[in-house]
């Protein structure tokens, strides 16, 4: 190592060791600090170049921007994963050309360093618009907001995964609060609102903290909450859950001056998530004989599905009601002396010996429990449309490289849940049916004993007309339905068990259809070239195959980060960024991870429907907080409120800044905060509107 060297090498680790000291500082004021810590690299690095006796490279020639004049908006969706944000964000960046030209874009390298891209590859013409899509790993970058999730069963916190199909007093805990560590002033300016769904099947009452609002929308319980900018704001809502399930949680934040403002920002990022797939894999159909073989599939299912349960369900009831009066008929035949308003239990008993045997109530018994099984069997066609549904989606997105692989797996653990499941239904109605037959009995009797006037003598004559009666009183009376519901849930979940079932048995025929519609009938995977050519196909190449969507300018062989490298060329601010660049389509941030293009794609297809799933949420929020487009809740009037006055203090205040030139004010923006997600290089962005989704249940 020659002196130059040396002495390069230890100035960038002091340099390192300066900046990792100032962000370990941060505190009340990230975005200022964050922009300081801009402003020393640059001042450092000039110094630095300049004492190792090269010349101070211009800022101008180490980040052009490009020829037109531009400004972007960025639309950014964060997904979160076991409560907390992953890091993985997916950024639509907006571009309206106010003048002709060539624009510059920069993403990130795997390593963090901004990375150049010319939008579109030429010239764009005034008044035109452009889109791209930026894809940040994990750990690079950090939302404006913290968003924390935590669930309760019936008390104590647990896992997501112990709520999901669980039944009890299911609690969701959600904290949003402002992120120190990010690179921008948004969580000071934006107003965050937290949506989710519940289905009505599994509650029909949400309760919530303070300003919840809590509306049914079709089949779904709808709860949204707004935050407050710059302020933690947590919130609890509890429900009585029958076989828990619940829709994504989304956490949308906007800027907004006033409620028509806030409501065609949220709607406009509502409707760019609902259509991200188009850009982020391309949609397109990708093998059409195949989807169209799946529809007639789906069809042919649902038909079914259709015609077993209108058959089944009805069949149920007809053999639950002849159980019944099978049961009670028995009783009352062992009824003797004064009946009293309770179940006789020496009658009781009579009816449980004929339970075995050539018995009517033994026959009734069977007939109930085939008729039981049949109606939860009914269902495994519909898990059946399910899994084709889902199939279609995924060979929309992402076409079939890897996804028979990807359905074996879900068949084996939606199959191994189905079982389980199913002998937990069955275990519920054992459990259920106990005091459902002791309270039915003890009804049937009082009624009976008014009929009779009280004793068992002609019981018989008055049978029928006390089941009607007792039928009744068990439609209407609160304890008594409760018990009914107890028997209900029991019958749902063993439905949903065998929904399940099908859903796991189709899963694994798809996957034998797919991989011989790949020429892959084994289930192994052919020549790497192959699987390559379907993702191009699917135009996902741009993002699974470029190994760099493009090169750093000023930056010389050696790939460094300073800008100061040895033998850079004098007139490297006329140069062009290094093919290959990204298109319309690329995904920046994945030449760092260490998996698959298989694990990606996979990936991507399931960030982007949990983002998808969460547009609607948004939009309906959006319609329940401005119900008529002018009024809103008290909560959403004074967040804007608190947003306005933010916006109107950081525009007065960050116009001076003494400790940088003009041109680095320009670049870091207000307050000393990039107005970029990405990068403070990327200096035309004026906004950005962020949407952070959880899994679901």
């Amino acid at each position: 190592m020659n002196p130059r060297q040396y002495h390069e090498n230890k100035e960038r680790t002091t340099l390192m060791m300066v900046i990792r000291s100032t962000r370990r500082g941060q505190g009340k004021h990230p975005g200022r600090i964050a922009g300081r810590v801009c402003g020393i690299t640059v001042s450092c690095a000039m110094t630095l170049a300049i004492a190792a006796g090269g010349a101070a490279p211009a800022r101008e020639a180490e980040y052009p921007l490009g020829t037109a004049a531009a400004t972007k908006t960025q639309d950014v969706f964060g997904i979160l994963h076991a409560g907390t944000i992953s890091g993985e964000l997916y950024i639509v960046n907006d571009f309206q050309i106010d003048r002709s030209g060539t624009i510059i874009d920069y993403g990130l390298t795997g390593a963090g360093e901004p990375i150049a891209t010319a939008v579109g590859g030429g010239e764009h013409a005034a008044g035109t618009a452009a889109n791209t899509l930026t894809k940040v790993s994990s750990g690079l970058k950090a939302m404006p907001w913290i968003v924390r999730v935590r669930y309760s069963l019936n008390g104590p916190n647990v896992d997501s995964s112990a709520v999901s199909g669980a039944n009890g007093l299911v609690g969701l805990h959600v904290t949003v609060s402002p992120n120190p560590l990010a690179d921008t002033d948004y969580a000071t300016t934006t107003i965050p609102v937290i949506a989710f769904t519940v289905p009505t099947k599994v509650t029909s009452a949400i309760t919530g903290s303070s300003g919840t609002l809590v509306t049914q929308n079709g089949t779904d319980m709808l709860v949204v909450a707004v935050g407050r900018p710059a302020r933690t704001t947590s919130f609890d809502f509890f429900f009585n859950a029958k076989h828990c399930s619940m829709s994504p949680l989304a956490v949308a934040a906007v800027e907004a001056s006033d409620i028509a403002e806030f409501s065609r920002s949220m709607t406009a990022l509502a409707t760019r998530a609902s259509n991200l797939s188009d850009i982020a894999i391309g949609g397109g159909k990708h093998d059409t004989k195949l989807l169209n073989r799946l529809k007639t599939m789906r069809d042919e299912e649902q038909d079914k599905a259709t015609q077993a349960i209108a058959a089944a369900d009805p069949a149920y009831q007809q053999a639950f009601h002849d159980y019944m009066a099978a049961y009670v008929t028995s009783y009352t035949g062992h009824l003797s002396g004064s009946i009293g308003d309770s179940t006789q239990m020496s009658a009781l008993l009579g009816t449980a010996a004929e339970l075995k045997g050539d018995t009517p109530v033994a026959h009734a018994v069977a007939k109930i429990s085939d008729a039981t099984n049949d109606r939860s069997a009914a269902r495994s066609h519909q898990g059946a449309v399910d899994a084709i549904d889902d199939a279609i989606r995924q060979i929309e997105l992402r076409g079939t490289t890897g996804l028979a692989a990807d359905l074996k797996r879900q068949a084996a653990s939606q199959l191994s849940r189905a079982a389980k499941d199913f002998k937990t239904g069955q275990k519920m109605m054992h459990d259920a049916m106990i005091p459902f037959s002791m309270a039915y009995t003890d009804a049937y009797t009082r009624h009976l004993s008014k009929m009779t006037g009280g004793m068992a003598a002609g019981a018989d004559a008055y049978a029928e007309q006390a089941i009607e009666q007792t039928n009744d009183e068990f439609a209407s009376n609160k304890n008594l339905t409760s018990d009914n519901q107890k028997v209900q849930a029991a019958l749902d979940t063993m439905a949903a068990a065998k929904a399940r079932e099908g859903q796991g048995n189709m899963l694994l025929t798809l996957a034998a259809l797919i991989a011989k519609s790949d020429g892959d009938a084994s289930g192994t995977a052919k020549a790497t070239a192959a699987d390559w050519k379907t993702v191009t196909a699917t135009g996902l190449a741009s993002y699974a195959s470029q190994r760099r969507a493009g090169t750093r300018i000023g930056s010389g062989s050696s790939g460094g980060s300073d800008g100061d490298s040895e033998g850079a060329d004098a007139d490297a601010a006329a140069r062009a960024p290094a093919a290959p660049l990204a298109s319309t389509r690329t995904l920046y941030g994945l030449s760092g991870q260490t998996h698959g293009v298989e694990t990606d794609m996979s990936g991507t297809v399931n960030d982007v429907v949990a983002v998808e799933t969460a547009a609607d949420i948004i939009k309906n929020a959006v319609d329940t907080l401005t119900a008529d487009g002018t009024s809103s809740s008290a909560a959403l009037t004074r967040a804007i409120a608190e947003a306005r006055t933010a916006v109107s203090k950081a525009s007065t205040s960050g116009g001076n800044r003494p400790d940088v030139d003009a041109t680095e004010a320009a670049r870091i923006g207000r307050q000393g905060a990039s107005r970029d997600v990405v990068t403070p290089v990327n200096t035309h962005t004026t906004g950005a509107r962020f949407l952070m989704v959880t899994d679901g249940l």
